[in-house]
């Protein structure tokens, strides 16, 4: 005679096998693995491939020894500039692994962001003013925007890739996946980790060089309690090419894979909230958010693929370049804000901005811009008003003089 306890084990096992087969029904039904081992690297490509990103590449949580050591002396340096969250480094990505101790695998996304835009800029900031292929002065009341912000913010389209990529793994698995994201937030080495995964290796310019997208690609992270096979490190090397140094127009790359972030066009103008040096304005030239002078000139550009990924692209944003004389009739930070809502231009704020474009209008030798440049002179914000003024006396001095001696406000 059976007994109740036995009838409930067998009952119990039958339900349990009807729920396995009804997962496994479903799962051949959509074409999926039947059981959690088959959850490997080359899957885990596949799945990112359907959500979005280009390239994906594997490795293993262990720590970047000389990657850390460097950034570490970096900093003592102080070339990380008001970057102040990169001098607790160290102890933040401590804390980070500590909240992760089951992590076994990081998944490493990227996404290529070329796009070729409307119109190109074969002219590079030169001295003073950007010049036409005659070498006339280009008079222009236009800011560039570096590629990377053309579109909507990197951030927010990432992650929603991220997620759906995680939804698609969790659903290839029988039993409850551990994941953490990363998004340009935590205290990752994202290229040197996207390099020990196989995606490219790190250029002279510090950026990732990838062999099937040049630099143009955005980075993420899953960190998974999975355990996958890591990708081997990519092995790369610029050679003797030097032509990201030799372009920088700041010197901000001093030798390979070594950058002054305080000369760095791309930190003075986004990351950098106070007076820019004056020696540096000029060199400035027609970027008003970032720079791409290390990334277009690198022969590795000779990879770009346009981005398949529309929200990156200038129609989705406010594309290459952004109207001067029109950011001054912003007139506080809300409205600023609602303006650029959903852009990586929002990592300025309105002051910084506006210091940028008195600075690109200073350079542009076009003095329709001098009354928006005297309005300005009543700016609330005394950032804006100390550029304004230099902007001015650059416009309204000859050439020789004004690069020799232009210093607007002694701040």
């Amino acid at each position: 005679m059976v007994s109740i306890f036995a009838s409930y084990d067998l009952a119990r096992t039958a339900h349990m096998f009807c729920e396995k087969t009804k997962l496994q029904r479903m799962r051949l039904k959509r074409n999926l693995p039947l059981t959690a081992g088959y959850m490997n690297k080359d899957l885990i490509k596949k799945l990112a491939q359907e959500v979005g990103f280009d390239v994906c590449g594997i490795t293993a949580p262990t720590t970047l020894h000389d990657a850390e050591k460097k950034l570490a002396d970096w900093v003592r340096a102080g070339k990380h500039g008001e970057m102040r969250y990169l001098e607790n480094y160290e102890e933040r990505a401590r804390e980070f692994w500590k909240r992760f101790p089951n992590a076994k695998s990081i998944i490493v996304l990227g996404l290529n962001y070329f796009s070729k835009g409307d119109s190109c800029h074969p002219e590079r900031s030169e001295g003073s003013v950007n010049t036409d292929s005659s070498g006339s002065a280009l008079r222009m009341t236009k800011g560039r925007i570096a590629r990377y912000a053309w579109g909507k913010d990197y951030h927010y389209v990432i992650r929603k890739k991220v997620e759906a990529l995680k939804l698609k793994i969790q659903e290839n698995s029988e039993h409850p996946i551990s994941f953490e994201c990363s998004v340009d937030t935590k205290p990752l080495l994202e290229r040197p980790l996207a390099e020990r995964a196989g995606l490219g290796f790190i250029g002279k310019q510090t950026q990732l060089l990838s062999l099937q997208f040049g630099p143009w690609l955005f980075l993420s992270e899953l960190i998974t309690d999975l355990e996958l096979e890591p990708d081997q490190p990519f092995q790369g090397s610029c050679g003797t090419c030097t032509l990201c140094i030799e372009v920088c127009p700041t010197d901000a790359i001093e030798s390979a894979r070594v950058l002054d972030a305080r000369k760095c066009i791309a930190y003075l103008t986004i990351e950098y909230k106070g007076s820019i040096p004056v020696d540096l304005r000029s060199k400035i030239g027609s970027w008003v958010f970032g720079c791409d002078e290390c990334l277009t000139v690198c022969p590795y550009t000779a990879k770009e693929k346009e981005s398949n990924c529309e929200e990156l692209k200038a129609p989705a944003g406010f594309g290459e370049s952004l109207d001067l004389l029109k950011l001054f009739e912003i007139k506080s930070q809300g409205e600023y804000e609602r303006k650029f809502e959903g852009t990586a231009i929002l990592r300025a704020k309105r002051k910084q901005l506006l210091r940028n474009a008195c600075i690109v209008l200073g350079n542009s030798k076009d003095k329709n811009a001098i009354p928006v440049l005297e309005r300005a002179m009543s700016d609330s914000s005394d950032l804006v008003r100390e550029h304004a003024e230099w902007a001015l006396y650059k416009l309204q001095t000859p050439e020789k003089v004004s690069n020799e001696n232009a210093s607007g406000s002694s701040g």
